[in-house]
């Protein structure tokens, strides 16, 4: 395990934050050399500058599973990115997610016995491009992709589809101390906005599966003095279905009377919980873990969006740990072998 623990702690200090691509290859090339110097098959592809990596515990055939976890990292303070070890979980950027889950990936190409891939992706953070690009690359499995991100001690086997929908008011401009001779766009825009979010009701937690929304982001005006020509809001919806989306959209046209743009647009995703693939990974995980490891939903977005194309189960899970994103993120050491372990009896029984 030393050896694994030492590879986190090179992936951690390569500083590989999204927005960097260089320090985002600087990591694959870590893990890529970890592997090659091991024994296991690598071959590197490229998109837009960032470098993915494809490794195999065989150089040819189509693997049983293909493992999926992501080498990128969102920002933080410099000392984030110095591993720190304390009762069993290490502290740092990106233990948890997902750079814990990669070694765990190294781990199961090194002891697995059947024939099982891992693609490392490189801006899972930003949209997870690179990992669509292998899959439009032919990148493919026979009976399922596991995707590995995070640390929630759950299969998780439904996402929520995520709209982003940018709201535009448009106005004419003026000087703020005579307002009756312009048109305030930001009145509109607020007033558009109130209206539509008092008929919208957000659940009240995670178990409540509706769909959501959060206004995230505004913009308007350049001076205090200045009444701007325009204003815009940015809204982000997360939606259980997508029959939803259409919904949605013509009601905030009838009801903001705001000009509308779409970004991040990402349809809902959903496996047959019941299924072969989910009942016997959840029954290996909680018999190797040794407690219930629950199948659930989630209201993120993670890259099974761009897998669900090949037509195998995509589920989502991952080593333990805490606090993604936050400044005390950290991964249970003993579990990136924990599971592992599990993983690769689950490929062993997939493949019989």
């Amino acid at each position: 395990m030393n050896d694994y623990i030492a590879l986190l702690e090179s992936l951690i200090r390569t500083r590989p934050v999204t927005t960097d691509p260089e320090r985002v290859n600087a990591a694959t090339a870590v893990m890529r050399d970890f592997l090659q110097a091991r024994g296991v098959f690598c071959r590197t592809e490229e998109f837009e500058g960032r470098l993915i990596l494809y490794a195999s515990n065989r150089e040819s055939g189509t693997p049983d599973i293909i493992l999926n976890s992501h080498m990128d990292v969102v920002p933080a303070a410099d000392e984030q990115f110095e591993p720190a070890v304390r009762g069993g979980r290490m502290y740092a950027r990106g233990t948890c997610d997902c750079l814990g889950n990669a070694v765990c990936l190294a781990q199961i190409l090194l002891a697995a016995k059947t024939h099982v891939a891992a693609v490392f992706s490189a801006d899972e953070e930003t949209g997870g491009r690179t990992t669509k690009h292998m899959v439009d690359l032919g990148y493919t499995a026979k009976h399922a992709v596991l995707i590995l991100d995070s640390g929630d001690d759950s299969i998780v086997y439904a996402q929520k589809g995520v709209l982003v929908v940018h709201l535009t008011a448009k106005g004419r401009a003026g000087h703020a101390a005579y307002p009756w001779k312009s048109e305030n766009p930001i009145d509109k825009l607020t007033a558009g906005y109130a209206k539509f979010r008092a008929a919208w009701d957000n659940p009240a937690s995670e178990d409540d599966w509706r769909n959501t929304l959060a206004a995230c982001m505004t913009s308007a005006g350049n001076a205090p003095n200045q009444i701007p020509g325009e204003a815009s809001m940015t809204l982000n919806f997360r939606l259980v279905d997508a029959a939803s989306r259409e919904t949605v959209l013509n009601t905030l046209r009838e009801t903001t009377g705001c000009e509308i743009t779409l970004g991040e647009d990402i349809p809902p995703v959903e496996f047959d919980k019941d299924g072969p693939v989910f009942t016997l990974l959840q029954r290996t995980m909680s018999a190797a873990l040794g407690r219930e490891i629950p199948i659930t939903r989630i209201c993120g977005a993670t890259d099974s969006r761009h897998w669900k194309a090949l037509g195998v189960p995509v589920p989502v899970l991952g080593v333990s740990g805490a606090n993604e994103h936050a400044a005390d993120e950290f991964v249970e050491l003993d579990s990136i072998g924990q599971t592992a372990d599990a993983i690769v009896e689950f490929a062993s029984a997939l493949a019989q």
